[in-house]
């Protein structure tokens, strides 16, 4: 996987070398998300590894220390209404967490509507025990970090269920972010070691 991924990433740089910070989004992206959600991103412009970009990006420009010592020290910026002048922070904390919950939501329904889909769809195909499935009737297909517990929750008590499915969620979506960080580390290391080395 990652180095059909990699082969994937140094073509997209060589043909684009301008995006190649997009490159390297889109490589540490897509193979945590062919980890963790059984997705297999297009080479360029996934709209899936977009929303993780754009989500994470701005949660970011959010998250800084100068907003939250500003909403620490007038708590009351986050009473204001949308119109009123220095609610702009309100609404940059709203729209963070949209995006966030569209990240967490959106690539984790792909994910539960593909073991679905592709399972019922082996099922009438009568390729099941032989293609997809083990003896013990565990799905085979794309394997992947919410396919394996999502199977594992469904033997669970009813009770814990819920929260179960949403420590999955927020978990997986925790791990896309933090491989799209992580491209972007990489990318100010590698800036920074060139500017040193010129020297």
């Amino acid at each position: 996987m990652q180095i059909r991924r990699t082969h994937e990433m140094i073509l997209n740089i060589i043909e684009d070398p301008q995006d190649y910070h997009s490159h390297f989004a889109t490589f540490s992206t897509s193979t945590a998300m062919s980890a963790v959600y059984g997705y297999e991103p297009s080479p360029r412009n996934d709209p899936l590894v977009q929303l993780v970009g754009h989500a994470v990006h701005f949660g970011m420009a959010v998250l800084t220390p100068e907003r939250a010592m500003m909403l620490k020290t007038f708590p009351f910026l986050l009473k204001l209404p949308d119109w009123c002048w220095g609610s702009s922070i309100k609404r940059d904390a709203q729209l963070s967490t949209d995006r966030m919950t569209e990240m967490r939501d959106v690539p984790f329904q792909h994910a539960q509507q593909h073991i679905v889909g592709i399972y019922f769809s082996c099922v009438f195909a009568m390729v099941v025990d032989y293609i997809l499935l083990k003896a013990d009737g565990s799905f085979l297909g794309q394997p992947s970090m919410v396919a394996e517990l999502s199977q594992w929750i469904e033997k669970q008590d009813e009770a814990l269920k819920p929260m179960l499915q949403t420590a999955l969620k927020d978990t997986s979506a925790t791990a896309i972010a933090g491989a799209y960080e992580t491209a972007k580390f990489a990318r100010h290391s590698r800036t920074t070691m060139q500017l040193l080395m010129r020297r």
